[in-house]
């Protein structure tokens, strides 16, 4: 890596017993029973994937009050519907229901999705908590373990500004 630090994957079930001088806890739901921390839950969300049927923008909007949102990105590969965010939920089963709603909302702003074709259905499951977790702990000889998680949906959203300053966001 290009500060000299180094990548190891290990089954691990405490992580104040891993050998090494600085260990990051990016396990998102894993946390609830590995630090443990109860208040991580699940947020369910679900996602359609249907052949592009031209659109070159995207869309987003969403209703705060309500556990969906309408947005749709064109990526390489298909234009990607949403979606939903059901709290505490845990199935990994997509629904029907849920996506022809998901592209019914969708297809009210843009007709032509309601003929794409449908080419996969994406469900995922996002670690949140009351707030996130950005926080340094100093193990037993001097041994620090920094826990970020709980971003929810908003991980990919948030990420740089969490990994904070570059080379010393763990000091």
């Amino acid at each position: 890596m290009e500060l000299g630090g180094t990548v190891e994957e290990a089954s691990v079930v405490d992580l104040t017993e891993v050998p090494a001088s600085v260990v990051v806890n990016c396990t998102g739901l894993g946390s609830l029973n590995l630090v443990p921390d109860r208040s991580v839950r699940p947020v369910r969300g679900q996602l359609v994937v249907v052949e592009n049927p031209g659109i070159t923008t995207w869309l987003t909007s969403v209703d705060h009050a309500a556990d969906t949102s309408t947005y749709f990105f064109p990526q390489p590969g298909g234009l990607i519907l949403g979606g939903t965010a059901e709290d505490n939920a845990w199935s990994m089963t997509p629904d029907p229901a849920t996506a022809e709603a998901i592209i019914a909302r969708c297809a009210a702003f843009r007709p032509e999705i309601a003929d794409a074709r449908v080419l996969e259905h994406r469900v995922g499951l996002r670690p949140t908590r009351p707030s996130v977790r950005l926080e340094r702990e100093v193990l037993r000889g001097g041994r620090v373990l920094v826990h970020n998680y709980g971003h929810g949906g908003a991980g990919i959203t948030v990420a740089w500004g969490v990994r904070g300053r570059r080379r010393t966001w763990w000091e």
